[in-house]
């Protein structure tokens, strides 16, 4: 049997998942056994005897140096440096920033920021990819930049409450624009947000919407409103991290250095937070998040007017004044685009697409999206 060292927080959603990942691949193995241990254990000189390979989300370099005297095979699952040493697996940065950006600008946000922890590789890193799509996309991003503890204080005591010192993020939140959509490195730091825009009577998602990342379904749910967040994947980051040490193990040649290997992100799950539009009037804005919450229902612009209250010519004038177009082909341009991304991603049939967008049988979704798009969702590029 193969003894096995993991060496993670495990109090929060990304390090339960990211342990998740890892016993899969060791059922799989059959023949590994796991121990999960706390980073001060390594003080002992005599820590990691017996064991034959370490899975760890090192945090600073002395934890580095330990396992690199230990003559051990391990994978680095934080990947504080850009070129771990040796082996290091971490999740998508580019790809969570990009999501969380595509989100917005789709909702018809135009201002935009980003909270995290200065000088912490993944915020960093994931600051970096959201400025840079939004900067492409022809919008600036404020940033906070306030200095943050060390990276350890951050991932093995961290409380989800507001910082020791709040007002520093608290300046900063009341700088912001109206309407700005606030992306945050995890959802600890979005949680923190949600808390601080209570206190200075900033609502949440009317006046600002925020979106965190780890969908920490617990922290999530405990936060008012309730916090949409990015899946970070954690769980494929430690099935790929045990195959990485798996490799290793079985092939000393597989321990060179080499780049980090990213795992893609999963998807981001709405809540109560970013369920806004930043559109006038406000019966337009709910109308909007009303076929949100409902696109795998047939909806229709009956159930836009009856929402609103107002004239079939009110409402058809509204959107055809926001959206150059009718509400009904705003609701099937929605739907045809949510089919378009289901469709990327991949994994799904045309029975269960047709039964997210709303649509009664696959068959009629196939011939509605051949229409829209002018081929058919699985004969041409989604």
């Amino acid at each position: 049997m193969k003894k096995i060292a993991l060496i993670t927080e495990n109090s929060r959603e990304y390090g339960r998942e990211l342990l998740k990942g890892i016993a899969m691949f060791a059922q799989e193995q059959r023949d590994w056994t796991l121990h999960l241990l706390l980073p001060s254990y390594l003080k002992k000189r005599t820590a990691l005897k017996g064991f034959d390979g370490v899975i760890a989300r090192i945090v600073d370099g002395g934890m580095r140096r330990k396992l690199k005297m230990s003559g051990l095979p391990f994978v680095d699952a934080f990947c504080q440096s850009p070129t771990p040493d040796p082996i290091g697996v971490d999740s998508d940065h580019g790809a969570i920033a990009s999501t969380a950006a595509e989100f917005f600008l789709a909702r018809g946000f135009r201002n935009f920021a980003y909270c995290g922890f200065l000088g912490t590789t993944f915020s960093d890193l994931r600051c970096d990819a959201f400025t840079r799509c939004l900067k492409s996309a022809g919008f600036a991003c404020e940033v906070f930049t306030h200095p943050e503890p060390p990276s350890d204080s951050i991932f093995f005591a961290e409380k989800a409450a507001v910082p020791e010192d709040p007002v520093p993020l608290t300046n900063w939140l009341c700088t912001l624009k109206p309407r700005t959509a606030v992306f945050c490195a995890n959802d600890l730091r979005a949680y923190q947000l949600l808390r601080l825009a209570a206190e200075r009577g900033i609502r949440i998602p009317q006046d600002m919407v925020i979106l965190g990342v780890d969908n920490d379904t617990l922290l999530c749910s405990f936060a008012t409103p309730p916090l949409s967040s990015i899946d970070p994947n954690a769980k494929g980051v430690g099935y790929a991290a045990a195959r990485l040490l798996h490799a290793a193990m079985e092939d000393p040649a597989a321990r060179k250095k080499h780049p980090v290997f990213h795992v893609k992100p999963g998807e981001l799950v709405e809540r109560a937070s970013t369920e806004s539009h930043p559109v006038e009037p406000a019966w337009l804005s709910d109308a909007l998040v009303y076929i949100d919450r409902n696109m795998s229902r047939a909806v229709a612009v009956e159930d836009v007017i009856a929402l609103s209250g107002l004239s079939h010519t009110s409402v058809e004038r509204t959107f055809r004044k926001v959206f150059g177009e009718s509400a009904g082909k705003y609701i099937l341009r929605k739907k045809m685009n949510e089919a378009r991304r289901l469709l990327a991603k991949g994994g799904l049939s045309g029975k269960q697409i047709a039964a997210r967008t709303g649509f009664a049988s696959p068959q009629y979704f196939c011939r509605t999206y051949h229409a829209f798009f002018g081929h058919s969702p699985f004969s041409g590029p989604p």
